[in-house]
């Protein structure tokens, strides 16, 4: 963190500044110091976060600070009334007393160096059994990774076979979904990363083999909260059934990509797809697998109403790929690849009309 919004700390007790330096310190978090409420308005309006001294929090009234939000009051023992009514006057929302809060300090610090970018959360469903929705999936988090974004894939179908498996990396060490059933609150974006096998500059969060259990909601909600804070880009492979973990997931996804084949019995069964999607995700693009023989794109899209974002036919290069398990050849060189730069080009609710 650069010193533009560096957490403040504010206090003249000596014993309590060497307690909030040592907790920055052993998070690896810089800070900036004040010891008068009186000149310290610059720091107290771009800091990110602010410890408040209990010594000096009845003194706030007489320094004209603005009320702001991500103040907390600090102190060596409970504070007094007249401290908890100065740092009520200026918003202080918590209250964490020392040496009993050490651990809630420090995770607030830590939290000071986590990123605050809003990433695009992509989702994506087959609209039938081997449409390629997993296929897909995979690409466009293997693309973004290529256009230097954070790139995320988040498995959500635990009867899918594991997205680590397409990457070759079902072998990886590191976490997936069965790791963190109870999972829930506040995640940190560094920590979860670290903690994910990643392929080619994708961190992947999947099912496997150890249990056919959906994610829990709980934990769904706080990765995907972690994982947009990093910015970039994560992509949602999506089950065809509903689940609460899916429900979950589809609040979160900011545009929803449906994998539909150009072939009639296709179309029917998306049908059945996308009337369980509608009421929660409204904005519903189409990418539609041609065949020869098949359908016309735009009237698959037309057939069920939603926009038509791209086009694909089958790639023996892909289908070699995935049955080799060589990531990386999926987008290097192919149609997929040059389909998934544009979809992450720009926003899908771009896309051609059907």
């Amino acid at each position: 963190m650069n010193g533009e919004g560096r957490p403040l700390v504010l206090t003249a007790d000596s014993h309590l500044l060497d307690d909030l330096l040592g907790a920055a310190a052993a998070v690896g978090v810089a800070v900036d110091v004040a010891v008068d409420p009186g000149a310290c308005n610059p720091q107290w309006t771009a800091a990110r976060l602010v410890l408040l001294g209990s010594d000096v929090a009845p003194r706030l009234g007489a320094a004209g600070l603005r009320p702001r939000s991500g103040v907390l009051l600090v102190g060596r023992g409970a504070p007094d009334e007249r401290a908890v009514t100065g740092a009520a006057d200026v918003g202080a929302d918590e209250v964490i007393s020392l040496p009993d809060g050490e651990a809630t300090l420090a995770e607030r610090l830590a939290e000071t160096a986590e990123p605050t970018g809003s990433a695009r959360v992509i989702g994506v469903v087959a609209g039938c059994g081997g449409a390629g929705g997993s296929v897909t999936a995979a690409a466009l988090a293997l693309t973004a990774a290529e256009l230097d974004r954070d790139s995320w894939l988040v498995d959500l179908d635990p009867l899918g076979g594991g997205a680590d498996v397409g990457f070759g990396a079902e072998l990886d060490a590191g976490a997936r979904w069965a790791d963190m059933p109870a999972t829930s609150g506040r995640v940190s974006t560094r920590a979860l990363r670290d903690a994910l096998p990643a392929v080619s500059g994708v961190a992947i969060l999947s099912c496997d083999g150890r249990s056919t259990d959906d994610p829990a909601p709980a934990a769904v909600r706080s990765v995907l909260c972690a994982a947009r804070r990093a910015g970039g880009t994560v992509v949602l492979d999506l089950p065809r059934h509903p689940t609460a973990a899916r429900q979950q997931a589809l609040t979160a996804t900011d545009e929803l990509l449906l994998v539909v084949p150009a072939e009639v019995r296709a179309v029917l069964a998306t049908r059945q797809v996308l009337r369980q999607l509608i009421p929660v995700t409204p904005t519903v693009h189409a990418l539609v697998r041609t065949t020869p023989s098949g359908i016309r794109a735009d009237e698959v899209a037309r057939g069920l109403g939603v926009r038509l974002a791209e086009k694909l036919a089958a790639e023996a290069s892909v289908r070699d790929a995935v049955l080799a398990g060589r990531p990386q050849d999926l987008v290097a060189g192919t149609a997929l690849g040059a389909v998934c730069r544009r979809l992450l080009d720009e926003p899908l609710a771009t896309g051609r009309a059907a």
